[in-house]
């Protein structure tokens, strides 16, 4: 079929970031571009379901985009329960507040590493994933409800976003080499940030 383009023309955007650097610069990027949207920045952790619940109702949004994540791999599998903390209950605080608002989509930002995982980053996310899922069958068949979809989206390594692994393989390039690959039999997926966000879009769509 031929590619559908999807812009999303939000009236209101909230930003909600619990590191202070973080939400600062997205908030000054998008301040730059001209966007008829009210843009609104908020600091929050996903872990905290009080605060999660307040914002999202005080807000009530139509989509929720659910990008929060500890990701690096090595560092999971030594802090694991830093990872459940926020890829587990952070993921079911969100998907609960986004419920209990009346959002009509969720979006969850999920990775390749939850295909048949082997760390705890795709164990922990995999679980995201199921939790989300659980919710979208519980929509999908109670007729009487309106049908609130629940959508994951996995992505391999997404190139100049915030964790990817390419700067390092560039400043081990530039120093001579080697490069440190995982294991020699890891295959490694990229895409763009323009990419990214076209999938999480039409997913969203």
């Amino acid at each position: 079929g031929r590619k559908r383009r999807v812009a999303l023309k939000p009236g209101r955007l909230l930003v909600i970031e619990n590191s202070e650097p973080a939400l600062h610069a997205v908030l000054e990027m998008l301040a730059t571009k001209s966007s008829p949207a009210k843009i609104e920045g908020r600091l929050a952790d996903v872990r905290d379901r009080t605060r999660i619940f307040r914002l999202m109702s005080d807000f009530r949004p139509d989509i929720v985009f659910h990008a929060a994540a500890l990701k690096h791999v090595p560092l999971l599998e030594q802090d694991w329960g830093e990872g459940v903390k926020t890829n587990v209950f952070g993921s079911v605080n969100v998907a609960d507040a986004a419920v209990a608002a009346g959002a009509r989509a969720m979006v969850v930002i999920s990775t390749d590493k939850a295909i048949e995982p082997v760390s705890v980053l795709g164990a922990s996310k995999r679980f995201a994933e199921m939790y989300c899922q659980a919710l979208d069958n519980d929509f999908a068949r109670r007729s009487d409800r309106r049908g609130m979809r629940l959508i994951a989206v996995r992505f391999g390594n997404v190139l100049a976003s915030n964790g990817s692994v390419v700067p390092k393989f560039k400043a081990q390039i530039e120093a001579g080499g080697p490069v440190t690959v995982t294991h020699p039999d890891m295959v490694r997926y990229f895409m763009t940030i323009r990419e990214a966000c076209d999938l999480v879009v039409t997913a969203a769509s």
